[in-house]
């Protein structure tokens, strides 16, 4: 007797179905050959564990409501975006290859995808991350180039909504680890940080420490209480003074002296040392950043530890039980404990020594301390560039926390008109805040960003094709190496002589080279980051070519060969006769 798929019991075809080899387009298909199969793949159970299997960090991050949710319709949600989303991102080069940074009406399109549903904002972000992580690194280049560049924008929005349910919590239930989780994240766009996985990285240093005051102290009173979670509240410390010193030397012992978190004093200025998820995984932090942690695992011991916004250097305050006195905590030296005193003699050159400078802080001031930080580490950044993304993404932020700010709101909308970026954000900034009171900076502004959106056309610009000629000797797409500077670079644009105004040739030497002005000129992506406009006569074939690491590479190349890079259809089409001159080259270094 032949058997049948539909003859099977319910829990074997359960079994079946929820096979991570058979696809969500396979139950698609297993429905349709007849009624009763059709009529259990409707299950629920099984497509909730068609997404939590398909989609595991999606179900991780999404507050599912098992009572509400159609599973079904949220895994057709899911694939529909993916859909979609890919559509988006494959037609974005073609639209914005002349332009520096993603338009206006860009921004419109994602944000149209993102509040098409109750949880797009989350699967456009997940449709993203699985085009970037596609296939190997230096292919389809240029598909997640524009997939990173929309993703920090998505990813904002989702930061966003986080910091906002974050901020609506009252003060006493904002967690500073929660915090600087999210913090971590604003900064880290192409970064999947799992705020489970920190929590459970705090947790696991708390057992620590627990277990080393159960071989101490072993008639402590903490061993027979569960540990915190971070959103427990305490009042005040759970235990005697004694007894929270016990639980002070045991946590000074483990994160110290066995898991080493210390000073990052050798690179102290590192944007990695603001960033909780990178403390713990280099055990190297800042003051802030340490002390978060600290904080973070005496809580979950019953002890509670107050953050204090001492000038230049942040500690913690301890209240002595039964008393109204303090001791400050300095995790950045090894947990040393002080009294007032002994703190305020350690106060800068310049300040006046005052009590008030001993008082705690809310937690949204720990966090606007942190971006501080963090602002001074952009402004350490070697490259211009890489300065003001930085910057500008930190003002971001503190202006989500500072919304009453108009100091900060204006210093945004500067930044954003620097960089030639947000259109759209700074009419609607400048217009709300024209309303506040005047500004000839802001009105100008308006005026001018208001002229560039309606200048913006729907359709591409047009592509003026280079033609070559025999004294252009290389090609785009060839990693090349400068002969007096040494480093190295992929070309991706060229002419046939210089077109730098004279300021720049007398500034940049020019006229000391041989043939000065009047040879080909090439632009080049360098690996460290820059972008450059070298004469032909300093630049020669890179002898063992290695991948550019520029942040614009995918924008003109779709892949690395190992060899060269192969440039996309937008490049092809600026330099058509480039690929037979590039060939040639490749086969005179028997490379084709």
């Amino acid at each position: 007797m032949e058997n049948r798929l539909c003859d099977l019991p319910d829990e074997v075809l359960l079994k079946i179905l929820s096979c991570p080899g058979i696809n969500v387009h396979d139950l698609t298909r297993v429905a349709a050959t007849c009624s009763r199969l059709r009529d259990f793949v409707a299950t629920p159970c099984l497509w909730r564990l068609k997404l939590k299997n398909g989609w595991p960090k999606l179900w991780d991050q999404i507050p599912y409501d098992a009572a509400t949710v159609s599973w079904q319709e949220e895994v057709r949600q899911i694939v529909t975006l993916e859909r979609k989303v890919q559509e988006f991102v494959s037609g974005l080069s073609h639209h914005l290859y002349h332009y520096l940074h993603l338009t206006s009406r860009v921004y419109a399109n994602i944000d149209s995808l993102v509040s098409s549903s109750r949880y797009a904002l989350l699967y456009v972000n997940s449709a993203l991350r699985k085009i970037i992580e596609k296939g190997p690194q230096y292919e389809n280049m240029t598909e997640k180039y524009y997939a990173l560049k929309v993703i920090c924008h998505v990813h904002q929005n989702v930061c966003k909504q986080d910091w906002e349910i974050f901020m609506a919590r009252p003060p006493n239930e904002q967690p500073l680890e929660i915090g600087a989780i999210l913090v971590a994240r604003w900064f880290q766009p192409h970064t999947d940080i799992s705020t489970k996985e920190v929590i459970s990285q705090i947790d696991k240093l708390a057992d620590d420490c627990r277990a080393r005051v159960s071989v101490v102290h072993s008639d402590h009173p903490a061993l027979l209480k569960p540990l915190l979670s971070p959103y427990d509240t305490l009042q005040e410390s759970q235990w005697s003074q004694m007894r929270c010193h016990q639980i002070f030397k045991c946590v000074n012992n483990v994160l110290f002296s066995q898991v080493k978190l210390c000073g990052n004093n050798g690179d102290y200025y590192n944007l990695k040392n603001s960033l909780i998820n990178e403390v713990l995984t280099s055990k190297k932090g800042i003051p802030i950043t340490l002390s978060i942690i600290y904080t973070a695992v005496c809580h979950r011991l019953g002890v509670l530890l107050e953050p204090v916004n001492y000038p230049s250097h942040f500690v913690m305050r301890w209240r002595i039980p039964g008393e109204d006195n303090y001791e400050y905590v300095d995790a950045f030296n090894r947990g040393r404990r002080l009294t007032g005193p002994e703190l305020l003699q350690e106060v800068p050159v310049g300040l006046h020594s005052d009590h008030d400078l001993l008082s705690s802080g809310t937690a949204v001031q720990v966090f606007q301390r942190m971006i501080r930080n963090i602002m001074n580490v952009a402004q350490m950044q070697a490259h211009a560039s890489d300065h003001m993304e930085l910057f500008c993404s930190a003002t971001e932020l503190m202006s989500l926390l500072s919304p009453n700010d108009r100091g900060v709101q204006e210093l945004l909308l500067r930044i954003y008109y620097t960089l030639e970026i947000h259109y759209d954000r700074i009419v609607a900034g400048c217009q709300r805040l024209l309303k506040e009171g005047p500004s000839d900076i802001l009105e100008e502004m308006l005026t001018d960003c208001e002229r560039i959106l309606q200048s913006q056309s729907e359709t591409p610009k047009t592509v003026t094709v280079k033609r070559r000629s025999n004294e252009v000797n290389y090609a785009t797409g060839l990693v090349m190496k400068h002969k007096r500077y040494l480093y190295t670079c992929v070309i991706f644009g060229w002419d046939k002589t210089c077109r730098m105004p004279r300021d720049w040739v007398h500034r940049m030497g020019v006229d000391n080279l041989m043939y000065k002005t009047e040879q080909p000129f090439y632009n080049v992506l360098v690996y460290d980051g820059s972008h450059r406009y070298a004469a032909q006569e300093n630049l020669e074939i890179a002898t063992e070519p290695e991948p550019i690491t520029h942040v614009d590479v995918g924008k003109y190349f779709h892949t690395f060969t190992g060899k060269h890079y192969i440039p996309n259809s937008e490049l092809q089409e600026e330099y058509p006769d480039d690929e037979l001159a590039r060939s040639d080259v490749l086969k005179a270094h028997g490379w084709l």
